[in-house]
């Protein structure tokens, strides 16, 4: 399945809120954490209570998943990780190699050994964003959600924001985000109102 061309849209998935996601353009839900639910009802992880998800008009729940989660790629505020170097945290079972992987830890802004144990130091919170934002670079995915990815980078600022505008560059990109300053890298900005509970 080859998702570059295709466009995400969620219809109605909570009152009011529907929005499409085109190809090749980075896509802000600005506002409140629902933005954040929103991305796992993208994905395919919760099912929206109301509305739907469909891609090029076919309703998400019809795709072949395996095919959909081989396109698309999801880095939420904190990625997981395994007990092991930074080259098998960016690796995580894809088939790459060792230059591949050191191409997307540099694109990601990670720097120093790939052999060193991730969380041997005080930076092993920065350290697991920017493995999740390596893992998109090294299986160059059609689609990317990406909820709040620099929640741990403050104390980078612009050169996060440089990693970012690299990322997104020709994919398909919808992204939650609670801070102004990553709107700058947005074609379409969506507000999502805080859910108030009935």
């Amino acid at each position: 399945m080859d998702l570059s061309e295709r466009t995400l849209r969620l219809e109605n998935v909570r009152d009011g809120v529907s929005f499409e996601v085109r190809p090749r353009r980075v896509t802000a839900l600005f506002g409140s954490d629902d933005a954040s639910n929103l991305l796992t009802v993208a994905l395919g992880l919760v099912r929206p209570e109301q509305g739907r998800v469909t891609v090029d008009g076919v309703d998400l729940d019809d795709l072949d998943p395996s095919a959909w989660w081989s396109e698309v790629a999801w880095v939420p505020r904190r990625p997981a990780l395994v007990a092991g170097s930074i080259a098998e945290n960016i690796r995580m079972g894809w088939s790459a190699t060792d230059a591949e992987v050191a191409d997307a830890a540099r694109a990601a802004g990670l720097d120093g050994t790939l052999d060193a144990v991730v969380g041997e130091d005080t930076r092993a919170d920065d350290r697991r964003q920017r493995i999740g934002l390596a893992r998109v670079f090294l299986r160059n995915s059609a689609v990317v959600l990406l909820d709040e990815p620099t929640a741990m980078l403050d104390a980078d600022g612009e050169e996060a924001l440089a990693v970012l505008r690299r990322l997104v560059a020709g994919r398909t990109v919808l992204l939650a985000v609670h801070r102004p300053a990553l709107l700058a890298i947005a074609d379409v900005v969506i507000a999502v109102p805080a859910l108030v509970p009935a």
